[in-house]
């Protein structure tokens, strides 16, 4: 009886502490979504501004369990719809989200479906994930972003496929390249304790 007692009061300290830690990496990559988007740089010649974010995005998706990821990019969306200055330039509101940037605010959802898929799939062709795996997994996500955000310019302004490449794709790739890059790094760095702490 003793024993039991003790087992149920420990699993119940074990899950209110993966609930904590769970909370706190929730609300961690919020916060650095969210501040990603304070670093902007607006293009005189397209209406997508170069941020920060989508290093951040990857990251939450790669680190955090799947749905604790998508939940942060829906919380994030829907923050911002309810009027919280929480996207780029500091804006919020349905109008923001539903402007030219809307699409590219939801791919952060469809990327982090993209990203899991793409690691598990590697994590069961192999024992270790390599770095150019990690890599295309990183690729294909910010991919999905792109196609998300692509789609919405076409549908909200207008935009011919030539305008989607050269003014949704193209001025953005050196910079995605580097966050890509960066962001596959510290994730393959990481020991395996760090990679899973979020994610039990």
């Amino acid at each position: 009886m003793k024993k039991s007692v003790a087992w149920h009061l420990t699993q119940k300290e074990f899950i209110s502490d993966q609930v904590f830690i769970k909370s706190i990496g929730i609300i961690t990559f919020l916060l650095l979504i969210t501040l990603g988007a304070f670093v902007y740089i607006p293009l005189p010649f397209t209406p997508i501004p170069m941020t920060l974010q989508t290093f951040f995005v990857l990251l939450s998706a790669a680190f955090l369990a799947k749905k604790d990821g998508a939940f942060v990019q829906s919380l994030y969306a829907g923050l911002g719809a309810m009027g919280l200055p929480i996207f780029s330039a500091a804006q919020g509101g349905l109008l923001k989200l539903f402007g030219p940037t809307g699409g590219y605010i939801v791919g952060f959802i469809a990327a982090v479906f993209a990203l899991k898929q793409m690691l598990n799939y590697f994590s069961k062709k192999s024992l270790k994930l390599t770095f150019p795996q990690v890599v295309i997994s990183m690729t294909t996500a910010m991919l999905v972003i792109y196609v998300c955000g692509g789609l919405w310019l076409a549908i909200s302004l207008k935009f011919t496929f030539s305008q989607i490449i050269m003014l949704g794709i193209v001025p953005f790739i050196p910079g995605e390249v580097i966050k890509v890059l960066l962001a596959s790094t510290i994730y393959y760095k990481s020991n395996e304790r760090l990679k899973n702490i979020f994610q039990n």
